[in-house]
């Protein structure tokens, strides 16, 4: 049985945990009102001008643009994708099922740093230039594993017997997936794509080893924060942060309705 004393140093190590993680994004939030263009304390005064400034740059709003060109569709085809491998997963007799399992999950197990090296060695030896649809082929790998178990466990919370009947009441295979699972799996697939278009847009480094010319939000950030610390750019994060956030909450509240 767990002691009081134990309960207390559990407790006590989780929010360590929690405070490292979120106490950068809670100085880049404070910093991001700063009035000075030096981030340091004390700081000068309040204000919002890097909020305007941020919003009104036409070279961050063009990244934002193709964050949005690579994500929509990135989230479109590994949900997809995800959803077909949780139904071979989680409905249809198998063999060699925990391979499939295996191969799925694998870009999940693997760095991404090699993922994105052999990705360009073979894009370079089939000599495909780098474009956003290397971009969003390399991401929806990636994504792949996170779709398959969003879907599959919706796939597994619904009841077989609901197939079974409508096979008993002369459906077909497809009638039945129509009719039956696929509306079923509805909160999943929303839940799931939501999730895929967050990690997609937060996406770092298949994306700096994928693109060309063309370079979404994170790489101009990225390579800002390099050269430039601005509190322009701590607005901007601050802002994909809270949106990243807010997309993640709507999926998991669309996932656990799918539960009930």
């Amino acid at each position: 049985m767990i002691s009081r004393q134990q309960n207390i140093l559990a407790y006590s190590w989780i929010w360590i945990v929690y405070i490292l993680m979120y106490l950068p994004i809670a100085v880049i939030a404070i910093f991001s009102f700063n009035s000075s263009e030096i981030i340091a304390f004390p700081l000068q005064g309040f204000t919002t001008d890097w909020y305007a400034q941020a919003l009104t740059d036409g070279r961050l709003l063009g990244g934002l643009k193709l964050t949005f060109l690579v994500a929509i569709p990135t989230a479109l085809f590994s949900t997809i994708l995800g959803a077909m491998a949780a139904l071979a997963l989680t409905r249809y007799p198998m063999r060699y099922r925990f391979l499939l399992l295996v191969f799925v999950l694998m870009p999940f197990l693997i760095p991404k740093v090699i993922l994105a090296v052999a990705q360009l060695i073979l894009l370079a030896d089939l000599g495909i230039g780098r474009s956003l649809w290397t971009i969003i082929a390399g991401q929806t790998i990636v994504i792949l594993p996170f779709t398959t178990l969003v879907n599959a466990s919706v796939l597994m919370r619904i009841d077989n017997r609901l197939e079974e009947a409508a096979f008993d009441l002369g459906a077909s295979h497809f009638s039945a997936f129509k009719r039956v699972t696929l509306p079923l799996m509805k909160n999943g697939l929303m839940a799931s794509w939501f999730i895929a278009f967050v990690l997609s847009s937060a996406e770092y480094v298949l994306t700096s080893f994928l693109s060309g010319r063309e370079q979404p939000l994170s790489i101009l950030v990225a390579s800002d924060f390099r050269f430039n610390v601005s509190p322009a750019l701590d607005s901007i994060a601050l802002m994909l942060v809270l949106a990243n956030i807010a997309l993640i909450g709507f999926g998991e509240f669309i996932r656990r309705r799918s539960q009930k």
